[in-house]
């Protein structure tokens, strides 16, 4: 059972490295879609460093699991202890994230996703839920759009854009 274990934790670290590289290579080609600029640190260097970080990140995981040095296995450690309704909830989650964010925009998108997402991991404080939510959408709209000027697309259903713009400033 052990070898079972660790061969499943090494292969388990391969494929998520493998992903993000994947995931990070896909970022990189979308940031050099951004138009350059004159200045040292223009719109395209966050998304640049963000997607140069995933890909150095998976990696790591990879080699990591290459070599054969992914560790044992702790408690509650990827899909071991997970089962089909739980996984297929993070899925759900991503596919909402998407479909909310072409119906609502980004910021409402982001709201709708937190709350999927401590709800699929068990969390059941409102507060805590519908607090957090805003706090974290508030904070990226200020960030992405507000302090890095990304684009704040409206959303096909609903434009909220005029009241997000009083939290980023736009």
């Amino acid at each position: 059972m052990e070898f079972s274990n660790e061969n499943y934790k090494r292969k388990l670290e391969l494929g998520v490295g493998v992903v993000v590289m994947a995931i990070g290579a896909f970022f990189v080609t979308q940031a050099l879609t951004i138009g350059a600029s004159k200045e040292i640190v223009g719109p395209r260097t966050m998304p640049m460093a963000l997607a140069v970080s995933m890909i150095l990140g998976g990696a790591w995981l990879t080699l990591r699991a290459l070599r054969g040095r992914a560790g044992l296995i702790k408690p509650g450690y990827g899909f071991l202890e997970s089962d089909l309704k739980r996984i297929s909830l993070v899925i759900a989650c991503g596919v909402g994230f998407v479909v909310s964010f072409w119906a609502f925009g980004y910021f409402i998108a982001i709201i709708i996703t937190y709350i999927s997402m401590l709800y699929t991991f068990g969390v059941r404080n409102k507060v805590w839920m519908v607090g957090g939510a805003l706090v974290f959408a508030v904070v990226l709209q200020w960030l992405f759009m507000g302090v890095m000027l990304l684009n704040d697309p409206s959303g096909a259903l609903i434009d909220i854009r005029q009241y997000t713009g009083l939290i980023s400033g736009v």
